[in-house]
C-alpha cells in the first residue's frame, strides 16, 4: 500500500519517472482521444481528398474567363442527396495561347461530351481553372464535417494531457495529506465497458485546514480500502489536490526507502504510444493542412 511508505517521501521538488509521466498524461480517457485523433485524421484525409479552398477562394475572385470544350464525362463513386457526382475532363486555350486540360465536378449531368463551356481561370497559374458552375473538389464545402471526428479526439486526448501534466506537478511539488473519501459516483464516461468514478474528497493539510478534493479514475481495490486515503496538495494552492491511488497508472506508485524518490514497476509502453501518438497526429494533421492547402499538389 501507498500509504505504509507515503510518509517517507522526500521533500520536493521530486523525480517523477518518465513512464509516470506519460501513463499520468495519458490519464483515464487520453488512450480513447488518442484512438478517435489518429483514425479521425487519416478518414479526413481520406474524405477531402482533392479538396482545394484556397484554389477555391482565387478563382472566385478571378474574372478571367476563357472559352473550352469538355474532353471527358464520367461518373465518380460519390453522390449527393442520392445524385452521382461527375467528373468533367475539359481543355482551353488561355488569353495567352496556352493550351492546358484540366478537372472539374458536378452534382449531377450537366454537359456532355464535346460541348463548349466557359472555363474560369487564374492569370498568374492558369493551371488552376475550373468549369464556370463547376466545382475543383469532388466534395461540396460539408464534407469538412469529418475534422468532427479529429476534433473530439484532439480534446479528449488534450484534456487528459493537461489532468495528467496538473498531477505529474502534484507528485513532484505537493505535500502529503490523509484524505477522507466523502462520495462516489459514476460519470457518464464509459472506458472498456466501465464508468468512470468520481471521489470526492476531504484533506486536511499541514496547517490543520481542511480543503475539499475531487478525482476520476476507474474503479479500482486501491482506491478506498483505507479509512485515510494518501492524497498530495500544493501547498500554495491546497484546493489543488489528488489521491494518490487515482493517477492512472498500471502498476501501483512506491516510495523508494532510501531516496524518498517516486519508484514504479510501469513499463515504457505507454511512453512510446505517448510520443507515437503525437509524432503521428503531428505528421498527418500537417500532411493534411499543407495538401489542402495547396503547399502539396
Amino acid at each position: 500500500m501507498l500509504s505504509n511508505r507515503i510518509n517517507r517521501l522526500a521533500p520536493p521538488p521530486r523525480t517523477v519517472p518518465l513512464p509516470v509521466v506519460c501513463s499520468a498524461m495519458f490519464g483515464v480517457t487520453g488512450s480513447l482521444g488518442a484512438v478517435f485523433l489518429i483514425m479521425g485524421l487519416v478518414f479526413t484525409i481520406v474524405f477531402t481528398q482533392g479538396y482545394r479552398p484556397v484554389d477555391e477562394m482565387r478563382l472566385a475572385l478571378s474574372q478571367t474567363t476563357a472559352r473550352g470544350i469538355i474532353t471527358s464525362v464520367s461518373e465518380t463513386n460519390s453522390t449527393e442527396n442520392d445524385v452521382p457526382v461527375y467528373e468533367y475532363g475539359f481543355a482551353f486555350t488561355t488569353n495567352r495561347g496556352q493550351e492546358l486540360t484540366g478537372r472539374s465536378y458536378f452534382t449531377g449531368e450537366q454537359w456532355g461530351a464535346n460541348s463548349s463551356v466557359t472555363i474560369e481561370y487564374v492569370p498568374e497559374e492558369p493551371a488552376i481553372a475550373r468549369i464556370k458552375g463547376a466545382r475543383l473538389s469532388m466534395f461540396m464545402p460539408w464534407v469538412l464535417f469529418v475534422l468532427l471526428f479529429p476534433a473530439i479526439g484532439a480534446l479528449m486526448f488534450g484534456w487528459a494531457t493537461i489532468g495528467g501534466w496538473r498531477q505529474v506537478e502534484l507528485l513532484r511539488l505537493g505535500e502529503v495529506a490523509d484524505a477522507r473519501i466523502l462520495s462516489r459516483h459514476p460519470t457518464n464516461v464509459e472506458v472498456n465497458g466501465q464508468p468512470v468514478i468520481e471521489y470526492s474528497f476531504e484533506i486536511r493539510t499541514g496547517t490543520g485546514e481542511t480543503f475539499n478534493g475531487s478525482a476520476k479514475a476507474l474503479p479500482s481495490e486501491r482506491i478506498g480500502d483505507e479509512e485515510n486515503e494518501p492524497a498530495l496538495y500544493l501547498p500554495t494552492n491546497p484546493e489543488r489536490s489528488t489521491l494518490g491511488d487515482a493517477i492512472a497508472l498500471s502498476q501501483p506508485l512506491d516510495v523508494d526507502g532510501v531516496s524518498g524518490q517516486w519508484v514504479s514497476q510501469e513499463g515504457i509502453t505507454k511512453v512510446v504510444l505517448y510520443v507515437m501518438t503525437w509524432v503521428v497526429a503531428v505528421a498527418l494533421a500537417g500532411y493534411w493542412i499543407l495538401r489542402t492547402f495547396g503547399a502539396l499538389r
